[in-house]
């Protein structure tokens, strides 16, 4: 079996930024913190340079002209887009989702942890990337490699069996604020489009913890 190669951690934004060796590190500094920001560096020299320059600017339309750091996309792969995913502690279980600069690997938004479902978070990263880009007014597509999620979009109706008590009470919440979004916004413009994880690899939102 294959050595997992390390990867080293950059927090530019958290309970205390630097650098970390270990997710579980990192993880410490950055979940349930607000506006944390964060990435990961195959090497100990790209973190410290990344460290060393601070964080990029989050918006898309300026992030669209970083130089690429994901270096192994496929070439049908947009670049100029934004990847979305969703990760979840058991099901249902403590959920959080987020968006990335596909071209490269920046986080731009982040969100939870809160008690829901995988799918859930699939649907509601969606939604928040394209109410984000609606207040920037730009409309770079999205991928995502939730066939549900994807399905519950087009429907504008996220279809979750998750039953509603005072653990999930915020998880409904945001659904119903993002069916309202959806139903009064014209997305018609943005491309949401399925990553196949079969052909090209890992989402580059993915959390990383399989």
């Amino acid at each position: 079996m294959s050595k997992q190669k390390p990867k080293y951690y950059v927090v530019w934004q958290g309970r205390k930024p630097g650098i970390y060796l270990t997710w579980d590190e990192c993880k410490e500094q950055v979940h349930g913190a607000e506006g944390a920001r964060y990435k990961s560096f195959p090497t100990m020299e790209e973190a410290q340079r990344a460290f060393e320059e601070g964080a990029p600017p989050i918006t898309r339309a300026k992030a669209s002209n970083l130089k690429p750091q994901t270096s192994n996309l496929k070439p049908q792969i947009i670049q100029d887009a934004y990847a979305v995913d969703a990760a979840c502690s058991g099901n249902p279980g403590m959920m959080e989702y987020r968006g990335v600069d596909v071209k490269s690997g920046i986080q731009l938004f982040h969100f939870g942890p809160i008690m829901a479902t995988n799918n859930i978070g699939e649907f509601l990263a969606i939604v928040h990337a394209l109410a984000l880009q609606k207040k920037q007014g730009t409309s770079y597509p999205i991928y995502s490699d939730s066939r549900n999620a994807l399905l519950w979009i087009n429907a504008r109706k996220c279809k979750t069996k998750l039953a509603l008590n005072d653990k999930t009470a915020k998880a409904h919440e945001l659904i119903a604020r993002a069916e309202q979004w959806l139903r009064s916004n014209d997305y018609s413009e943005f491309k949401i489009l399925k990553w196949h994880t079969d052909r090209w690899g890992e989402i580059p939102a993915d959390f990383g913890r399989k």
